[in-house]
């Protein structure tokens, strides 16, 4: 059975070389990103557990909460707040300053161009800082 050269194909060939263009390799986002963004991402209204498995598609958000405040020494608010269905309960948790939300921000985009993803452009992070007013600190 002989191959025919579809039309594309034929145009992007040349005679003397064959088509060895690179496909563009997009990593993609590491679950703790997604998770870190989504938190910085809720402002001043917090996140709860749920909310993380729910929206990230992500399990365990205590985890990521408590490893922020390990590795970034800063202290996340904490609300107790039932569930919807009237059992049991869930955290929610909550960035206490701003200077603590630029913290994890730096942490964002260091990982994200040591790992080769992409991290948070310049206006991303303003949109995320607009959420945090600068008098804010959470009691």
């Amino acid at each position: 059975m002989e191959m025919k050269n579809r039309p594309v194909q034929a145009a992007n060939q040349d005679a003397d070389s064959p088509d060895i263009t690179p496909a563009a390799v997009i990593k993609p986002t590491p679950k703790k990103h997604r998770a870190r963004v989504y938190m910085m991402r809720t402002g001043v209204n917090g996140f709860t557990e749920n909310e993380i498995l729910h929206y990230c598609r992500l399990s365990s958000a205590r985890n990521y909460a408590t490893e922020l405040e390990r590795r970034l020494d800063i202290r996340l608010e904490r609300l107790d707040e039932p569930n919807g269905d009237g059992i049991g309960n869930h955290f929610r948790y909550r960035i206490t300053c701003r200077a603590d939300v630029i913290r994890v921000i730096q942490l964002v985009n260091h990982n994200a161009a040591a790992g080769g993803y992409i991290g948070l452009s310049q206006h991303e992070v303003n949109d995320i800082l607009s959420l945090y007013p600068d008098a804010f600190h959470a009691t």
